[in-house]
């Protein structure tokens, strides 16, 4: 895989500081109910914290597509690859990918995932989903073609969740560029990306763990 393909920093220089400790303290506690780790929470969590009121909107909805009836973990990830890939949201792909590999992707798979030009080599609901996140990044839209394919291999509601999930991992990539939220720089990556990211900011006996 190159990596020239993969989008690994930012190229602006004014970032939106990570909100201190003492502030985010109270936000993560009171939704968890449990002690906040700084040193377990990934900077993407700190940051949605430092949001305040909006933080338990956002986390719910994440604990939602990473649930028993959100999407396909590796579709799932799949999508938020391509769309860190169509962003070129380095924060987005780096924690994602590390995901995608946990839940059972492949190199070769995750390599595809990151190529320039139309998503090939991999299997056929990886390449609809990736035309789908291709489209929906770039013209805000799906063709007729692309909708109709996702009807017929996920069927109605499913296909609901595709579109929604697809459409929150676009926010999330903006959000995260708009902000530039610090990419990982220690070992929290494999110790808080098993599955989900936002169970990573409380000990393991608090709710939302994953």
């Amino acid at each position: 895989m190159s990596q020239l393909n993969i989008p690994t920093t930012y190229a602006a220089k004014v970032t939106v500081p990570l909100p201190d400790d003492d502030v985010i303290r109270p936000v993560i506690e009171s939704y968890y109910g449990a002690p906040y780790q700084p040193d377990m929470t990934l900077n993407v969590v700190k940051m949605f914290a430092g949001t305040g009121a909006h933080f338990a909107g956002v986390i719910d909805t994440v604990n939602a597509i990473f649930g028993p009836e959100g999407i396909n973990p590796k579709h799932r990830q799949t999508c938020m690859m391509r769309v860190a890939k169509g962003l070129n949201a380095p924060y987005e792909w780096q924690i994602h990918s590390a995901i995608g590999r946990n839940v059972g992707l492949s190199e070769d798979e995750i390599a595809a995932f990151a190529s320039d030009g139309p998503v090939t080599g991999v299997g056929s609901d990886y390449v609809l989903l990736c035309r789908a996140c291709d489209e929906l990044t770039g013209a805000k839209t799906l063709t007729d073609d692309t909708l109709s394919e996702l009807l017929a291999m996920f069927g109605e509601e499913s296909t609901r969740k595709y579109i929604f999930s697809i459409s929150i991992f676009i926010f999330m990539g903006v959000w995260l560029n708009g902000c530039r939220v610090p990419l990982e720089t220690t070992d929290k990556i494999d110790k808080t990306t098993k599955s989900n990211p936002a169970g990573s900011a409380v000990k393991p006996t608090g709710a939302g763990e994953g």
